[in-house]
This record gives structure tokens, sequence and C-alpha cells, in this order.
């Protein structure tokens, strides 16, 4: 857990950093809500929390919506 926290931070002040100095407000928006997503599912899965499978619901749209059958 303490290891995702690390490497969120880094990557934070990598990517934020930049943003921030260039005055680019939609970009850094995007990019911090980008990275909760991906840190909060990252600290599910490091926590052992069973995350279902994204490829369910996939198959789902493409099936149901799209009409797509294989």
């Amino acid at each position: 857990m303490l290891y995702v926290l690390v490497v969120f931070i880094i990557i934070g002040f990598m990517d934020l950093g930049g943003l921030i100095k260039s005055n680019k407000k939609k970009e850094f928006k995007v990019t911090l809500l980008v990275m909760a997503v991906a840190f909060i599912l990252s600290t599910l899965y490091a926590l052992d929390y069973r995350l279902p499978s994204p490829m369910l619901a996939l198959d789902k749209i493409v099936r149901e919506v799209l009409g797509l059958g294989y």
C-alpha cells in the first residue's frame, strides 16, 4: 500500500508540476481526474479487494448495445 502512494506521489510531481508551470488548467484537471481513478483502483487492488473484470462490461456493450455477436 505504501508503495502505491509513493509511486503516485512521484508520478504526480513529474506530470502535474509541468502542467502547473505552463498554466494548462484543463489538462491539469483531466490528468488529476485520471490519476485519482487510477490511484483508487490501485489502492483497492493492493488491499486485495476483488475488482470486477472490465471485459464483462465491454462484452455486454458489444452484444446488447451495439448488437454485434460473435
